[in-house]
């Protein structure tokens, strides 16, 4: 465990995140793993059916991320005000919660799985292994779940190291299942599918157990619902699962609005997904890194030190950004070749597409790092609800923006990626409008 209301800010604080940056970018391979392998050895239609799986399967499980989240801030503000007590409670009814909820997800997903693809105008040629990838993934939601709440409340007391020893080992099995499933017994998406949620169901026993042997306030002896902890979760909780959802939502008409293109314009976006996922880490770690600092500093009294911290971490973001959309440019026919068979007919136009689609987001990565710097500290200071507006904001005006430059405009694919940075910039200049003005005072947890 480590505490920030104390001692030195910057070496601290990227001792912490660079665990939690290694860890978010091998939770990244997960998928990553999954379409390169099946974009190789299946074809290109099987990583379009892999990409908009994957969309409708987060929209899903969006809202318990949220809630996750909210239940973290709060677990690390009571840590920072030492109530350790009110720490256990808070783990207890999460998880309850928690659990009982993706039963319920996990059963719609599953039934439901072929008419939320069709609703999103899915390419036939592509809707079942669409369903199967669904389907399967559905069916690991608890592990997920469970998996994400534990890293969430371990980094909240300060842990980032024992997280990322336990996805190392968990992603590795995967790539090693995928291959095997995929290539040696032929099993398609089905396999690609399926190593992903053995690998998931490993790392949320790992962490849970070492979670109770090794990390007193999160070893619940006796689970129990206090209504009083609940509400206090919700209340964090429901604005990030909001946004979550709504941020989840907004893809999925985006994805509506690109399956319209064709099955090679899908099979392009989710190989440049995979790899904005990838790169985008760094800046999204640093946000969720000073999230705890933030929150254990104001949980303790010591806003100075928070607002230290915050201005910190923001150039550090912008650092990883401005070097990270440099490489992306540099690379982006190489990177994009990885998840490409190239005997496909259709891999020059994939290439084409990807290319031109990164190529025009990346240049705008640093105004990505100025949105989730202030959403990483409205979400520290406790203001859940603003934390979850201007993301919100962000992708609003990007689907709309996406759907004007095309349907009126008549833009064609670019549009798809002219509309990213337009959200970024609007929703940035709002947060900074927010943040001087110190609208968010008053917001932490008691």
């Amino acid at each position: 465990m480590k505490d920030f209301t104390t001692g030195r800010i910057s070496k601290p604080l990227i001792i912490f995140a660079a665990p939690m940056m290694i860890g978010n970018l091998f939770q990244q391979m997960y998928n990553i793993v999954d379409a390169m392998i099946v974009g190789r050895y299946v074809g290109a239609g099987a990583l379009a059916a892999v990409g908009i799986s994957v969309s409708v399967s987060i929209f899903l499980i969006s809202a318990l991320i949220g809630l996750s989240s909210g239940a973290a801030v709060v677990v690390a503000q009571f840590f920072g005000a030492k109530q350790n007590d009110r720490v256990e409670s808070a783990v207890s009814v999460s998880i309850i919660f928690n659990m009982c909820l993706s039963a319920l997800l996990l059963t719609f997903g599953i039934v439901f799985a072929p008419h939320l693809l069709r609703m999103l105008n899915t390419d036939p040629e592509v809707m079942d292994d669409a369903v199967i990838y669904m389907r399967i993934m559905m069916a690991g939601m608890p592990f997920n779940v469970l998996y994400n709440m534990y890293t969430s409340f371990l980094r909240a007391l300060g842990d980032s190291k024992r997280p990322l020893y336990i996805l190392i080992f968990t992603v590795t099995l995967s790539g090693v299942l995928t291959l095997y499933l995929v290539i040696v017994q032929g099993m398609g998406v089905a396999g690609a599918a399926g190593s992903t949620v053995f690998s998931q169901l490993v790392a949320a026993v790992l962490c849970y157990l070492y979670a109770r042997r090794s990390v007193p306030l999160l070893k619940v002896n006796k689970f129990t619902f206090d209504f009083g902890m609940f509400r206090l979760i919700l209340k964090y909780g429901v604005p990030a699962a909001v946004q979550f959802s709504i941020v989840s939502l907004a893809h999925l008409f985006i994805s509506r609005l690109i399956n319209s293109f064709g099955a090679a314009t899908m099979a392009a976006i989710t190989a440049v997904a995979r790899i904005d996922q990838f790169a985008i880490m760094p800046v999204h770690t640093l946000s969720m890194a000073m999230s705890t600092f933030v929150a254990q500093n104001m949980g303790a009294e010591r806003e100075d030190r928070a607002m230290k911290g915050f201005r910190v971490t923001l150039l550090y973001m912008l650092g990883f950004s401005v070097f990270i959309s440099a490489v992306l440019m540099a690379l982006a026919p190489q990177l994009i070749s990885l998840f490409l068979n190239p005997d496909d007919l259709s891999a020059p136009e994939i290439l084409y597409i990807g290319q031109r689609y990164l190529n025009i987001m990346v240049i705008f990565y640093f105004v990505f790092a100025f949105l989730f710097a202030f959403n990483g500290f409205f979400r520290g200071v406790g203001d859940a609800v603003i934390a979850m507006v201007f993301p919100i904001f962000s992708l609003t005006l990007r689907t709309s923006s996406a759907y004007i430059l095309v349907l009126v405009v008549g833009m064609g694919a670019d549009a798809l990626a002219w509309s990213i940075p337009i959200g970024w910039t609007l929703a940035s200049l709002g947060s900074w409008i927010y943040f001087k003005k110190r609208l968010w005072v008053g917001k932490v947890a008691t």
